[in-house]
């Protein structure tokens, strides 16, 4: 298992595999480590992208346009050439975009591909070619023979070409065209127009860095149980961190029990012991590993951060007088508010209730997140409509939308359980797939919480009525790549995200 100090002095190759299987996160750090090596990363990089990795978790061809891109090198063309073969009746813009910066180098091998392709597979590398507008006696024949295939589509690649050598065909074909069709008629008197205009040259802005976020960890959702008891044991204390974190709201198997109540007990950085005792929530039921996670809550010398991870741990008994007194403590302030709050909605305990509402507005972009899922799992239904202003901001979109689902007025029954969900599906503006699977897991909870059977996910392992299912934090902001949420183990693009655009 890879820590990011490492990456420096790692193959780059071997940078890709473990980005591929889950282990490493794409975020600066991994980035620096492979463009900053300039033209010595491009064997590996090459190497890697024409090869098929079908069995990888994680697909990296978006990652890689995006590092060849901002390497600007006509070594790449190869790579673009083997993208579009692969999917030659859907490239990507920023491939597109990748290949317009190396135009003049990719004019002949895209040439020989379009030659390789079938004509009905060839028009997105036609129309690659026709944006270039580089001069070209194959390119205009290319294009002309795409209008007698298809007067739309080579009438439009003709336009944006604008070669005034194609005017002849282009009004032959428009007298040839039935007056009915109106829009192909249009199309090719559009193209028409845009003969012989002058090319402007608009600066290309691609910046790499604002792609990625500065830190990413590893996909834990990919990772089986012995790859991420693996990373508990790494040199860096943001790995373990996260790999614990990846345990919370999981059964957990008594070796991994074993190995986080350690951690928990004597790890050197307060964070990982937070994180432990946050992974520990649902181990109450041994009295040695409560009382020390009390204990840990309750020693003012502590750290805050660990003390807030022992509340966390503890949320299930947090409407107990014991655990109660902190919870209400640690409100009254600032810097552990929002962690307060978590501890009161995961408790279930209605009688937190009057701490959410106010919050729906607070400054501070962590309260507010959990003041909108305290809302929902508390089921405060007065503020219930207040929570679809949220729907509209990216960051808090995905909470909104799991917590309205968990608290909005509605008959709770299998029966009227997807007129909710079309209710909240209309007052979302749509829903993704993604998004579309997240009120359904709420919804499926809410009918759990109610005694009844699931009905979006009637196979799924019956939740605990004493414990909250938690969605993911964060915005639902899925990549292609991505793992899809709703549990398949595939990536998004070849699941729920099949046909997206």
């Amino acid at each position: 298992m890879l820590n990011p100090e490492q990456y420096a002095s790692t193959p780059v190759y071997d940078l890709l595999q473990a980005a591929a299987r889950g282990h490493i996160g794409f975020d600066h750090r991994l980035l620096h480590a492979i463009v900053d090596r300039g033209e010595a990363a491009i064997p590996d990089l090459m190497k890697w992208g024409l090869v098929d990795h079908q069995e990888d978790p994680i697909d990296l061809e978006e990652d890689l346009i995006a590092i060849f891109r901002h390497l600007r090198t006509p070594e790449t063309i190869p790579f673009y050439v083997h993208c579009i073969r692969l999917h030659p009746e859907d490239v990507p813009d920023d491939l597109v975009g990748a290949l317009y910066e190396v135009r003049q180098q990719a004019v002949e091998p895209l040439i020989k591909l379009y030659g390789e392709l079938e004509e009905d597979q060839g028009g997105e590398a036609a129309f690659i070619l026709a944006s270039f507008r580089i001069r070209d006696p194959r390119i205009l024949e290319m294009l002309l023979d795409r209008l007698e295939y298809d007067a739309a589509d080579g009438a439009i690649c003709l336009g944006l070409y604008g070669d005034p050598a194609a005017k002849p065909a282009l009004e032959k074909m428009l007298a040839e065209v039935d007056p009915a069709e109106q829009g192909i008629r249009r199309d090719i008197a559009d193209a028409v127009e845009q003969l012989g205009r002058p090319v402007e040259e608009a600066p290309i802005e691609f910046d790499l860095w604002d792609e990625y976020p500065e830190k990413a960890g590893p996909h834990f959702e990919l990772l089986d149980e012995a790859d991420r008891i693996a990373m508990l044991g790494s040199n860096s204390a943001e790995v373990r961190a996260e790999a614990l974190s990846s345990f919370v709201n999981r059964e957990l198997s008594e070796p991994v029990r074993k190995r986080i109540f350690e951690l928990a007990k004597s790890d050197p950085d307060a964070m990982v012991r937070a994180n432990a005792w946050e992974a520990l929530s649902d181990e109450l039921d041994n009295s040695h590993i409560r009382n020390l996670m009390f204990e840990r809550l309750s020693d003012r010398s502590a750290p805050v951060e660990e003390r807030c991870g022992a509340l966390i741990g503890l949320a299930l008994q947090a409407g107990e007088a014991d655990v109660r007194t902190f919870a209400e403590e640690f409100y009254q302030s600032t810097e552990t508010r929002a962690k307060a709050m978590e501890a009161m909605w995961r408790s279930l305990d209605r009688s937190f209730a009057e701490y959410f509402p106010q919050h729906l507005d607070d400054a501070d972009p962590e309260t507010r997140r959990q003041a909108i899922w305290g809302v929902g799992y508390l089921g405060i239904y007065a503020s219930a409509e207040k929570l679809t202003k949220f729907f509209e901001e990216d960051e808090y979109r995905a909470d909104a939308l799991f917590a309205y689902a968990l608290s909005a007025r509605h008959e709770i029954s299998k029966a009227r359980i997807r007129a909710l969900y079309r209710k909240i599906e209309e007052q979302a503006g749509g829903l993704s797939e993604g998004e579309g699977e997240l009120v359904q897991l709420a919804l499926d909870e809410r009918l759990t919480l109610h005694g009844h059977a699931p009905v979006f996910f009637p196979d799924a392992e019956p939740a605990a009525l004493d414990a909250p299912v938690v969605a993911p934090a964060g915005p639902v902001k899925i990549g292609r790549n991505d793992a899809c949420p709703c549990g398949s183990g595939k990536k998004y693009k070849k699941c729920c995200g099949a046909g997206s655009v």
